[in-house]
Parts: C-alpha cells; structure tokens; sequence
C-alpha cells in the first residue's frame, strides 16, 4: 500500500493550481490519504470556499487518481477545517513563490 501511496501523492502533484502556479500537494490542500483494497481516499481542502476554480482542481485531481486506482474507487473529501493559510505551503513552494 505504501507504494500506491506514493503513486497517489506524484499523481497529485501533477494537479495544479492555475492561480498560483503550484501544484495541490506543495500548496498544502491535502489533508489525507487513505487507502484501502476498495478505495482511494483523499481529504483536501481549497485556498478559499469561494475559490473561482475548485469545481475545476477536484475534477483534475479525480482525473490523476482515476489514472492509478487500478479498479479502486476514487473518493474526494472537500473539507475546509482546518481552513487552508499560505503557512501550510511546503518550504519549496514558499522558495519557488518567494515568500
């Protein structure tokens, strides 16, 4: 399953947020990820609730996770507590946004 985990975090971090230009994972949207011989479940958050693209982040990360679930059902969470803050961005995102 670990490695499936690993599939599952590359898989997203190839979902982008077209507003700031990092992808889910470095921005600090994904709160969980839990796998089972079903699922694929995956807890995330957006920048805001109001975010303009969020219909359109959780279709593209659906789509990555389709990609590798090898029969497993894809299941997203939205959540917004914790709510997300630019805290939460990984140390190479701050770099690459120099912050």
């Amino acid at each position: 399953m670990e490695k499936l985990k690993r599939a599952v975090v590359m898989a997203l971090k190839n979902v982008y947020d077209p507003e700031v230009g990092l992808d889910i994972v470095t921005m600090g949207l994904i709160y969980g990820i839990t796998i089972t011989p079903e699922d694929i479940g995956v807890v995330l958050t957006l920048t805001t609730r109001g975010c303009p693209l969020g219909a359109t982040i959780t279709s593209m990360a659906d789509e990555a996770l389709a990609g590798i679930a090898g029969g497993r059902r894809v299941a997203l969470s939205l959540v917004w507590d914790p709510p997300w803050n630019p805290n939460m961005i990984t140390r190479e995102g701050r770099e690459a946004l120099r912050l």
